[in-house]
């Protein structure tokens, strides 16, 4: 394992140093030196703890918000990527094997700590009906009309996907929640705490805001609802709201 990463980490730097620029990253999701993983479900209140998180550099996949499969996946193709460099020496008993850069991504995925937020499914629906980046939805329909039509959990994201739920990006292909840990957006001061405690220090994270929509409803999201949305959006995110036990 020893040999793999120090053949890693020479071809990505023999690379950067050539080009005069940062290196490839994977995905702003992970940073090595910090040894984690931030999943940033759409419209949890993420955007300040991505600009936190990031590594520099171009990366392989630039979307924000990949689930934690996707960015388990791409470990091995980020590893084998920086692997591939060109054969300078014979024998080449030190250019990792395929199944080595396999194991590599494995027991990397298992020692990055993998944490995310999620959000009270209806101020969270407010919040995606307010929104003004993606598809925007507030001046052309109800807030009933959107209630009845927003099946999923990224629906007018600039990035959609066809997860249902804030938990969908969570887990992996068995519906088994693979993170470390995941807080509530509604408890970030307390998640600041959690986070630093459980990494050593290594992350330290500041309750900064970013990317605030002033027109947002989701603030006084219960003045939106009657109870018919009520009931559709508690219907459509039973799963989140049994899981992370949030009521209106």
């Amino acid at each position: 394992m020893k040999i793999v990463r120090r053949v890693i980490r020479k071809a990505a730097r023999h690379r950067a140093k050539r080009r005069g620029i940062h290196p490839p990253i994977l995905n702003e999701a992970v940073n090595f030196e910090k040894r984690c993983i931030f999943i940033a479900v759409p419209k949890t209140g993420t955007t300040s703890v991505r600009l936190q998180i990031r590594p520099q550099g171009p990366p392989l996949i630039n979307n924000p918000h990949l689930d934690i499969v996707q960015v388990r996946d791409l470990l091995y193709v980020h590893l084998l990527r920086n692997a591939l460099g060109k054969n300078r020496a014979f024998p080449s008993e030190s250019t990792p094997s395929n199944a080595e850069i396999r194991d590599q991504a494995a027991a990397t995925f298992t020692d990055l700590f993998k944490f995310s937020a999620v959000r009270n499914p209806w101020a969270r629906a407010a919040s995606i009906y307010s929104r003004r980046e993606g598809v925007e939805t507030r001046e052309e329909l109800s807030f009933a009309d959107f209630c009845a039509k927003h099946y999923y959990a990224s629906d007018t994201c600039i990035h959609p996907t066809r997860h249902r739920n804030q938990l969908d990006w969570l887990c992996d292909e068995h519906s088994r929640c693979v993170m470390d840990y995941v807080y509530k957006l509604e408890e970030f001061d307390k998640a600041i705490g959690e986070i630093a405690n459980r990494t050593d220090g290594r992350i330290i994270l500041q309750n900064q805001v970013a990317n605030k929509n002033p027109e947002s409803a989701s603030r006084s999201y219960r003045d939106l609802y009657n109870q018919e949305t009520k009931s559709i959006i508690a219907k459509r995110f039973e799963k989140d709201i049994d899981h992370f036990k949030y009521a209106f």
